[in-house]
This record gives structure tokens, C-alpha cells and sequence, in this order.
């Protein structure tokens, strides 16, 4: 009786141990399947962040391409504006000469 009384407390023990390593196996899953949500959580914000910054970047690029745009319009304009006053200086000044020969004739 003492020899299978100490085999029942040791299986006892043993599937004490068992249960023990299986409750453990259990929690290290729960703990990687956790850790894999936390990881594919942080991928997918990463993503979005790397898609934002490249939106970002397109916006910008549009900006600046805008801009060049509209100082290479200015420098067109202002040379129009150039050209137009030099045709109105000759434009005067061919008038005074006109009327120059006109009193003198």
C-alpha cells in the first residue's frame, strides 16, 4: 500500500507539473499572439506614416512646382511691363520730335 500510495502522490505530482507546464505554454501563446497584434499594430501605423509622408511630399512638390510657376509668370509679366514702358518712352519721344519739326516747319 505505501509503494502505490507514493506511486499515486508522485503521478498526482506529475500531472500537477503537467498542468502547471501546459498553463504556462498557454500564457507564452497568448503572450506571442499579443506581441504579433502589438508588432502588425506598429507595421500598419509605420505604413500609414511612410503613406502620409509620401502624400506629404507629393503636396509639397505640387507647392513648389506652383510656385515656380507663378515666379516665372511674375518675370514674364514684369518684362512685358518692361517692354511695354520702353514702347511708351520711344512713343513719347517720337511725339516730341514730331512736334519739334512741327513747329520748326
Amino acid at each position: 500500500h505505501k509503494i502505490e500510495r507514493q506511486d499515486d502522490e508522485f503521478k498526482t505530482e506529475e500531472n500537477k507539473r503537467r498542468a502547471e507546464a501546459l498553463k504556462i505554454a498557454r500564457q507564452d501563446d497568448e503572450f506571442k499572439t499579443e506581441d504579433n497584434k502589438r508588432r502588425a499594430e506598429a507595421h500598419k501605423i509605420e505604413r500609414q506614416d511612410d503613406e502620409f509622408k509620401t502624400e506629404e511630399n507629393k503636396r509639397r512638390a505640387e507647392a513648389h512646382k506652383i510656385e515656380r510657376q507663378d515666379d516665372e509668370f511674375k518675370t514674364e509679366e514684369n518684362k512685358r511691363r518692361a517692354e511695354a514702358l520702353k514702347i511708351a518712352r520711344q512713343d513719347d519721344e517720337f511725339k516730341t520730335e514730331d512736334n519739334k519739326r512741327r513747329a520748326e516747319a
